[in-house]
């Protein structure tokens, strides 16, 4: 697995469609960082739950267009 990340799919577990991960960037910025990667064209929208705060961070990528890297370094204010 991938321990420090998640790794997605929509049609089978051995082929992954998108990469994210949750950064503690508090000591930079004072904020935690929301990065992600996607292998497709598929519409999809990921949603990063703050489980303290209930905040959340929200990215749509609609159908038949290449989903662009993101890295979001202002995702949730750090506690």
């Amino acid at each position: 697995g991938v321990p420090r990340g998640g790794l997605f799919w929509f049609f089978s577990a051995d082929n992954p469609e998108v990469l994210v991960k949750v950064l503690n960037g508090c000591p930079v910025n004072n904020r935690f960082w929301v990065f992600y990667s996607a292998g497709t064209n598929l519409g999809f929208t990921l949603k990063v739950t703050d489980t303290k705060t209930g905040a959340t961070f929200v990215s749509t990528n609609p159908d038949s267009i290449l989903a662009p890297p993101i890295a979001n370094t202002s995702a949730f204010a750090c506690n």
